[in-house]
Protein backbone atom coordinates (compact mmCIF):
# COMPACT_ATOMS: atom_id res chain seq x y z
CA UNK A 1 0.00 0.00 0.00
CA UNK A 2 2.78 2.41 0.92
CA UNK A 3 4.65 1.51 -2.29
CA UNK A 4 1.54 2.22 -4.37
CA UNK A 5 1.03 5.61 -2.72
CA UNK A 6 4.69 6.44 -3.28
CA UNK A 7 4.41 5.58 -6.98
CA UNK A 8 1.27 7.66 -7.38
CA UNK A 9 2.97 10.62 -5.63
CA UNK A 10 6.09 10.20 -7.76
CA UNK A 11 4.04 10.05 -10.95
CA UNK A 12 2.15 13.20 -9.94
CA UNK A 13 5.40 15.02 -9.25
CA UNK A 14 6.86 13.92 -12.60
CA UNK A 15 3.74 15.01 -14.47
CA UNK A 16 3.77 18.34 -12.63
CA UNK A 17 7.45 18.87 -13.44
CA UNK A 18 6.91 17.91 -17.07
CA UNK A 19 3.91 20.23 -17.37
CA UNK A 20 5.81 23.07 -15.71
CA UNK A 21 8.83 22.42 -17.89
CA UNK A 22 6.71 22.40 -21.04
CA UNK A 23 4.98 25.60 -19.99
CA UNK A 24 8.33 27.24 -19.18
CA UNK A 25 9.80 26.10 -22.48
CA UNK A 26 7.00 27.63 -24.56
CA UNK A 27 7.08 30.76 -22.43
CA UNK A 28 10.84 30.96 -22.93
CA UNK A 29 10.47 30.36 -26.68
CA UNK A 30 7.69 32.93 -27.03
CA UNK A 31 9.66 35.74 -25.40
CA UNK A 32 12.68 34.70 -27.43
CA UNK A 33 10.62 34.90 -30.63
CA UNK A 34 9.46 38.37 -29.62
CA UNK A 35 13.03 39.56 -29.00
CA UNK A 36 14.16 38.02 -32.30
CA UNK A 37 11.40 39.89 -34.14
CA UNK A 38 12.40 43.14 -32.46
CA UNK A 39 16.04 42.70 -33.43
CA UNK A 40 15.10 41.70 -36.96
CA UNK A 41 12.48 44.36 -37.61
CA UNK A 42 12.01 47.20 -35.13
CA UNK A 43 15.51 47.77 -33.74
CA UNK A 44 16.82 49.60 -36.80
CA UNK A 45 13.88 52.01 -36.73
CA UNK A 46 14.18 52.67 -33.00
CA UNK A 47 17.94 53.10 -32.98
CA UNK A 48 18.14 55.25 -36.08
CA UNK A 49 21.04 53.07 -37.18
CA UNK A 50 21.39 50.05 -39.39
CA UNK A 51 21.73 46.56 -37.90
CA UNK A 52 23.14 43.58 -39.75
CA UNK A 53 23.77 40.01 -38.65
CA UNK A 54 24.61 36.66 -40.21
CA UNK A 55 22.03 34.61 -38.33
CA UNK A 56 19.74 34.71 -35.32
CA UNK A 57 18.23 31.68 -33.61
CA UNK A 58 16.73 30.31 -30.41
CA UNK A 59 18.51 27.69 -28.30
CA UNK A 60 16.80 26.07 -25.26
CA UNK A 61 20.17 25.88 -23.51
CA UNK A 62 21.70 29.26 -24.42
CA UNK A 63 18.77 31.54 -25.30
CA UNK A 64 18.82 33.90 -28.27
CA UNK A 65 22.02 33.48 -30.30
CA UNK A 66 23.06 36.14 -32.81
CA UNK A 67 26.06 35.55 -35.10
CA UNK A 68 28.21 38.35 -36.56
CA UNK A 69 25.97 41.22 -35.46
CA UNK A 70 26.92 44.83 -36.23
CA UNK A 71 25.38 48.21 -35.44
CA UNK A 72 26.29 51.08 -37.77
CA UNK A 73 27.19 54.59 -36.91
CA UNK A 74 24.33 56.99 -37.39
CA UNK A 75 22.53 56.72 -39.80
CA UNK A 76 23.94 53.75 -41.76
CA UNK A 77 26.98 51.60 -42.51
CA UNK A 78 28.35 54.16 -44.97
CA UNK A 79 29.56 55.98 -41.83
CA UNK A 80 31.28 52.86 -40.47
CA UNK A 81 30.68 50.37 -37.65
CA UNK A 82 29.77 51.50 -34.14
CA UNK A 83 29.62 48.04 -32.56
CA UNK A 84 30.21 44.47 -33.79
CA UNK A 85 30.34 41.08 -32.06
CA UNK A 86 31.17 37.64 -33.46
CA UNK A 87 28.55 36.05 -31.21
CA UNK A 88 25.87 37.49 -28.95
CA UNK A 89 23.91 35.40 -26.47
CA UNK A 90 20.85 36.81 -24.71
CA UNK A 91 19.55 34.49 -22.01
CA UNK A 92 16.11 35.35 -20.55
CA UNK A 93 15.61 34.57 -16.87
CA UNK A 94 13.26 31.58 -16.62
CA UNK A 95 11.85 32.40 -13.18
CA UNK A 96 11.14 35.99 -14.22
CA UNK A 97 9.33 34.75 -17.32
CA UNK A 98 7.10 32.56 -15.16
CA UNK A 99 5.98 35.80 -13.45
CA UNK A 100 5.45 37.53 -16.83
CA UNK A 101 8.52 39.74 -16.38
CA UNK A 102 11.18 40.28 -19.02
CA UNK A 103 14.48 39.86 -17.22
CA UNK A 104 17.77 38.46 -18.48
CA UNK A 105 20.06 36.23 -16.47
CA UNK A 106 22.99 36.93 -18.81
CA UNK A 107 23.90 38.91 -21.92
CA UNK A 108 27.28 38.03 -23.39
CA UNK A 109 29.34 39.15 -26.37
CA UNK A 110 32.22 37.20 -27.92
CA UNK A 111 34.99 39.25 -29.59
CA UNK A 112 33.04 42.53 -29.57
CA UNK A 113 34.50 45.74 -31.02
CA UNK A 114 33.11 49.06 -29.74
CA UNK A 115 34.37 52.39 -31.07
CA UNK A 116 33.07 55.62 -29.51
CA UNK A 117 33.94 59.17 -30.50
CA UNK A 118 33.71 62.58 -28.88
CA UNK A 119 33.55 65.74 -30.95
CA UNK A 120 33.03 69.21 -29.51
CA UNK A 121 32.00 67.82 -26.14
CA UNK A 122 29.33 65.48 -27.59
CA UNK A 123 29.61 61.69 -27.75
CA UNK A 124 28.36 59.75 -30.76
CA UNK A 125 26.19 57.50 -28.57
CA UNK A 126 24.14 60.32 -27.02
CA UNK A 127 21.20 59.34 -29.23
CA UNK A 128 21.28 55.83 -27.77
CA UNK A 129 21.25 57.14 -24.19
CA UNK A 130 18.10 59.10 -25.06
CA UNK A 131 16.33 55.76 -25.62
CA UNK A 132 16.89 54.63 -22.03
CA UNK A 133 13.80 54.44 -19.80
CA UNK A 134 12.86 57.77 -18.25
CA UNK A 135 12.34 57.27 -14.52
CA UNK A 136 12.92 59.26 -11.36
CA UNK A 137 14.35 56.12 -9.81
CA UNK A 138 17.39 56.18 -12.09
CA UNK A 139 18.80 53.76 -14.62
CA UNK A 140 20.40 51.60 -11.94
CA UNK A 141 16.92 50.48 -10.85
CA UNK A 142 15.72 49.71 -14.39
CA UNK A 143 18.68 47.51 -15.29
CA UNK A 144 17.10 44.17 -16.19
CA UNK A 145 20.11 41.90 -16.68
CA UNK A 146 21.90 40.02 -13.91
CA UNK A 147 25.17 39.82 -15.82
CA UNK A 148 26.78 41.48 -18.81
CA UNK A 149 29.90 39.76 -20.21
CA UNK A 150 32.39 40.82 -22.87
CA UNK A 151 35.03 38.30 -23.95
CA UNK A 152 38.18 39.20 -25.91
CA UNK A 153 36.82 42.69 -26.55
CA UNK A 154 38.34 45.74 -28.23
CA UNK A 155 37.10 49.04 -26.77
CA UNK A 156 38.22 52.30 -28.36
CA UNK A 157 37.53 55.90 -27.35
CA UNK A 158 38.55 58.86 -29.50
CA UNK A 159 38.28 62.15 -27.56
CA UNK A 160 38.82 65.13 -29.84
CA UNK A 161 38.42 67.81 -27.15
CA UNK A 162 41.14 66.27 -24.97
CA UNK A 163 43.25 65.27 -27.97
CA UNK A 164 43.42 61.75 -26.60
CA UNK A 165 42.64 58.28 -27.90
CA UNK A 166 42.40 55.21 -25.69
CA UNK A 167 42.12 51.53 -26.58
CA UNK A 168 41.57 48.50 -24.37
CA UNK A 169 42.48 45.34 -26.28
CA UNK A 170 41.97 41.68 -25.45
CA UNK A 171 39.58 42.83 -22.75
CA UNK A 172 37.45 40.56 -20.59
CA UNK A 173 34.69 42.32 -18.67
CA UNK A 174 31.96 41.12 -16.35
CA UNK A 175 29.31 43.46 -14.92
CA UNK A 176 27.01 41.89 -12.35
CA UNK A 177 23.82 43.35 -10.92
CA UNK A 178 23.22 41.90 -7.46
CA UNK A 179 19.82 43.34 -6.62
CA UNK A 180 16.57 43.65 -8.58
CA UNK A 181 15.42 46.44 -6.24
CA UNK A 182 18.58 48.50 -5.87
CA UNK A 183 21.74 49.49 -7.62
CA UNK A 184 24.41 47.11 -6.39
CA UNK A 185 26.90 46.41 -9.17
CA UNK A 186 30.17 44.51 -9.34
CA UNK A 187 32.61 45.05 -12.21
CA UNK A 188 35.73 43.11 -13.11
CA UNK A 189 37.80 43.84 -16.19
CA UNK A 190 41.24 43.18 -17.60
CA UNK A 191 43.05 43.88 -20.86
CA UNK A 192 45.89 45.79 -22.48
CA UNK A 193 45.52 49.55 -22.32
CA UNK A 194 47.09 51.56 -25.16
CA UNK A 195 47.24 55.24 -25.97
CA UNK A 196 49.40 57.77 -27.80
CA UNK A 197 50.33 60.77 -25.63
CA UNK A 198 52.53 63.56 -26.96
CA UNK A 199 53.79 61.33 -29.73
CA UNK A 200 54.72 58.44 -27.43
CA UNK A 201 52.98 55.08 -27.07
CA UNK A 202 51.62 54.18 -23.64
CA UNK A 203 50.79 50.54 -22.95
CA UNK A 204 50.02 48.53 -19.82
CA UNK A 205 48.31 45.31 -18.78
CA UNK A 206 45.52 46.48 -16.47
CA UNK A 207 43.08 44.80 -14.09
CA UNK A 208 40.09 46.45 -12.45
CA UNK A 209 37.72 45.32 -9.73
CA UNK A 210 35.08 47.57 -8.27
CA UNK A 211 31.74 47.45 -6.45
CA UNK A 212 29.32 50.36 -6.76
CA UNK A 213 26.20 50.97 -4.66
CA UNK A 214 23.42 53.27 -5.83
CA UNK A 215 20.33 54.62 -4.14
CA UNK A 216 17.50 56.74 -5.53
CA UNK A 217 19.66 59.85 -5.77
CA UNK A 218 22.61 58.29 -7.58
CA UNK A 219 25.95 56.71 -6.73
CA UNK A 220 26.34 56.47 -2.95
CA UNK A 221 29.56 54.51 -2.47
CA UNK A 222 32.23 52.70 -4.43
CA UNK A 223 35.25 50.57 -3.60
CA UNK A 224 37.72 48.61 -5.64
CA UNK A 225 41.25 48.17 -6.90
CA UNK A 226 43.24 48.82 -10.06
CA UNK A 227 46.58 47.37 -11.08
CA UNK A 228 48.87 47.93 -14.06
CA UNK A 229 51.75 45.65 -14.95
CA UNK A 230 54.59 46.21 -17.40
CA UNK A 231 53.74 49.82 -18.16
CA UNK A 232 55.75 51.43 -20.96
CA UNK A 233 55.64 55.05 -22.08
CA UNK A 234 58.26 55.70 -24.70
CA UNK A 235 61.53 54.78 -22.98
CA UNK A 236 59.98 55.07 -19.50
CA UNK A 237 59.02 51.75 -17.84
CA UNK A 238 57.13 50.93 -14.66
CA UNK A 239 57.02 47.37 -13.33
CA UNK A 240 53.85 47.59 -11.26
CA UNK A 241 51.25 50.11 -10.13
CA UNK A 242 48.41 49.33 -7.73
CA UNK A 243 45.63 51.42 -6.19
CA UNK A 244 42.88 50.48 -3.71
CA UNK A 245 40.03 52.78 -2.78
CA UNK A 246 36.91 53.08 -0.62
CA UNK A 247 34.69 56.11 -1.17
CA UNK A 248 31.58 56.44 1.03
CA UNK A 249 28.86 59.11 1.31
CA UNK A 250 29.68 60.39 -2.17
CA UNK A 251 26.58 62.59 -2.46
CA UNK A 252 26.62 63.95 1.07
CA UNK A 253 28.16 67.28 2.11
CA UNK A 254 31.95 67.36 2.16
CA UNK A 255 32.04 67.25 5.96
CA UNK A 256 30.31 63.84 5.88
CA UNK A 257 32.33 62.27 3.08
CA UNK A 258 34.67 59.42 3.92
CA UNK A 259 37.37 58.58 1.39
CA UNK A 260 40.45 56.40 1.55
CA UNK A 261 42.99 55.56 -1.14
CA UNK A 262 46.29 53.68 -1.11
CA UNK A 263 48.77 53.70 -3.96
CA UNK A 264 51.97 51.74 -4.53
CA UNK A 265 54.42 51.50 -7.42
CA UNK A 266 57.56 49.49 -8.11
CA UNK A 267 60.49 49.45 -10.52
CA UNK A 268 60.26 52.77 -12.31
CA UNK A 269 63.02 53.61 -14.81
CA UNK A 270 63.28 57.03 -16.46
CA UNK A 271 66.29 57.33 -18.78
CA UNK A 272 68.40 60.45 -18.40
CA UNK A 273 67.42 61.71 -21.83
CA UNK A 274 63.95 62.52 -20.43
CA UNK A 275 65.16 66.03 -19.65
CA UNK A 276 61.86 67.50 -18.43
CA UNK A 277 61.55 64.88 -15.68
CA UNK A 278 65.25 65.09 -14.79
CA UNK A 279 65.08 68.90 -14.47
CA UNK A 280 62.10 68.70 -12.08
CA UNK A 281 63.88 66.09 -9.94
CA UNK A 282 67.10 68.12 -9.89
CA UNK A 283 65.19 71.17 -8.68
CA UNK A 284 63.74 69.23 -5.73
CA UNK A 285 67.11 67.68 -4.92
CA UNK A 286 68.68 71.11 -4.86
CA UNK A 287 66.22 72.22 -2.15
CA UNK A 288 66.92 69.20 0.07
CA UNK A 289 70.68 69.42 -0.46
CA UNK A 290 70.71 73.13 0.42
CA UNK A 291 69.01 72.33 3.74
CA UNK A 292 71.68 69.71 4.39
CA UNK A 293 74.46 72.11 3.48
CA UNK A 294 75.69 69.77 0.76
CA UNK A 295 75.88 70.04 -3.03
CA UNK A 296 73.09 68.30 -4.94
CA UNK A 297 74.20 65.04 -6.56
CA UNK A 298 74.13 64.78 -10.33
CA UNK A 299 71.71 62.24 -11.66
CA UNK A 300 71.38 60.57 -15.03
CA UNK A 301 68.92 57.68 -15.15
CA UNK A 302 66.16 57.88 -12.53
CA UNK A 303 65.47 54.56 -10.87
CA UNK A 304 62.69 54.19 -8.33
CA UNK A 305 62.59 50.91 -6.44
CA UNK A 306 59.28 51.65 -4.73
CA UNK A 307 56.71 54.30 -3.83
CA UNK A 308 53.81 54.02 -1.39
CA UNK A 309 51.28 56.52 -0.09
CA UNK A 310 47.91 56.53 1.68
CA UNK A 311 45.24 59.24 1.37
CA UNK A 312 42.27 59.74 3.69
CA UNK A 313 39.41 62.22 4.06
CA UNK A 314 37.38 61.86 7.26
CA UNK A 315 35.39 64.48 9.20
CA UNK A 316 36.91 67.32 7.13
CA UNK A 317 40.43 66.17 7.92
CA UNK A 318 42.68 65.52 4.91
CA UNK A 319 45.75 63.38 5.31
CA UNK A 320 48.39 61.98 3.00
CA UNK A 321 50.51 59.70 5.10
CA UNK A 322 52.91 56.78 4.92
CA UNK A 323 54.62 58.34 1.92
CA UNK A 324 57.70 56.20 1.32
CA UNK A 325 59.90 56.82 -1.71
CA UNK A 326 63.00 54.76 -2.49
CA UNK A 327 65.18 55.79 -5.43
CA UNK A 328 68.81 55.68 -6.59
CA UNK A 329 69.32 59.29 -5.50
CA UNK A 330 67.04 59.90 -2.46
CA UNK A 331 65.07 58.03 0.20
CA UNK A 332 62.09 59.96 1.46
CA UNK A 333 59.45 59.43 4.16
CA UNK A 334 56.79 62.09 4.59
CA UNK A 335 53.23 62.86 5.64
CA UNK A 336 50.85 65.82 5.70
CA UNK A 337 47.53 66.38 7.46
CA UNK A 338 45.12 69.32 7.05
CA UNK A 339 42.45 69.91 9.69
CA UNK A 340 39.75 71.76 7.77
CA UNK A 341 37.65 73.18 10.64
CA UNK A 342 40.74 74.33 12.56
CA UNK A 343 42.52 75.50 9.36
CA UNK A 344 45.75 73.99 10.62
CA UNK A 345 48.27 71.61 9.10
CA UNK A 346 50.94 69.20 10.25
CA UNK A 347 53.69 67.84 8.04
CA UNK A 348 56.79 65.77 8.60
CA UNK A 349 59.69 64.80 6.36
CA UNK A 350 62.77 62.64 6.54
CA UNK A 351 65.13 62.57 3.59
CA UNK A 352 68.40 60.81 2.93
CA UNK A 353 70.75 61.64 0.05
CA UNK A 354 73.66 59.25 0.30
CA UNK A 355 75.07 59.61 3.81
CA UNK A 356 73.43 63.01 4.29
CA UNK A 357 70.21 63.14 6.31
CA UNK A 358 67.49 65.70 6.86
CA UNK A 359 64.59 65.58 9.32
CA UNK A 360 62.10 68.39 9.70
CA UNK A 361 58.48 69.18 10.51
CA UNK A 362 55.96 71.96 10.02
CA UNK A 363 52.84 72.63 12.06
CA UNK A 364 50.37 75.37 12.90
CA UNK A 365 48.05 77.64 10.91
CA UNK A 366 47.92 77.04 7.16
CA UNK A 367 48.99 80.62 6.48
CA UNK A 368 52.00 80.59 8.82
CA UNK A 369 53.27 77.10 9.80
CA UNK A 370 56.23 76.79 12.15
CA UNK A 371 59.15 74.90 10.60
CA UNK A 372 61.58 72.93 12.75
CA UNK A 373 64.54 72.92 12.93
CA UNK A 374 65.23 76.58 12.25
CA UNK A 375 66.59 77.23 8.77
CA UNK A 376 67.88 80.30 7.03
CA UNK A 377 65.25 82.79 5.97
CA UNK A 378 65.74 81.82 2.31
CA UNK A 379 65.43 78.06 2.86
CA UNK A 380 62.52 78.49 5.27
CA UNK A 381 60.66 80.57 2.68
CA UNK A 382 61.32 77.96 -0.03
CA UNK A 383 60.03 75.11 2.15
CA UNK A 384 56.96 77.12 3.13
CA UNK A 385 56.33 77.86 -0.54
CA UNK A 386 56.58 74.16 -1.43
CA UNK A 387 54.29 73.20 1.47
CA UNK A 388 51.78 75.89 0.50
CA UNK A 389 51.73 74.55 -3.06
CA UNK A 390 50.91 71.04 -1.85
CA UNK A 391 48.20 72.33 0.49
CA UNK A 392 46.68 74.50 -2.24
CA UNK A 393 46.49 71.53 -4.63
CA UNK A 394 44.75 69.36 -2.03
CA UNK A 395 42.33 72.08 -0.94
CA UNK A 396 41.42 72.87 -4.53
CA UNK A 397 40.09 69.32 -4.88
CA UNK A 398 38.75 69.02 -1.33
CA UNK A 399 37.94 72.51 0.07
CA UNK A 400 37.56 71.34 3.67
CA UNK A 401 38.35 74.83 4.99
CA UNK A 402 35.47 76.32 3.01
CA UNK A 403 37.91 78.34 0.88
CA UNK A 404 38.93 77.19 -2.59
Amino acid sequence: MNITRFRVLLAALLLSAAGGGTFAYFKYKRISAYIISQISGQATKKLGRQIAFKSISFSPLEGIVVKDACVSRRPDFSRGNFFCAAKTVIRPDLFALMRNRVYFSKVSFDSPVLKVRERGGAWDFADLLALLPQTSKGLYLTWNASELVLKNAVLEADMETAGLSLALEGANLSLRHYSAYGGNFGLTADGTLKSAIKGKLLSAAVKLRTDANFDYGGLGSINGSLSAEGTEYGAITLGRLKADWEFFNLRKPLAEKNYSLTVSAEKLLIPGRENSVKNSVSKSLDLFSSAMGKPAPKIEDIEMASLAAAFRLDNSVLSVKDIALRTNFINLDASISIDGPAKEADASLEAGIGSNKLKMSASGPLAAPEIKPLLSATLSARFKEALAGIEKSLLKIFPVTGVQ
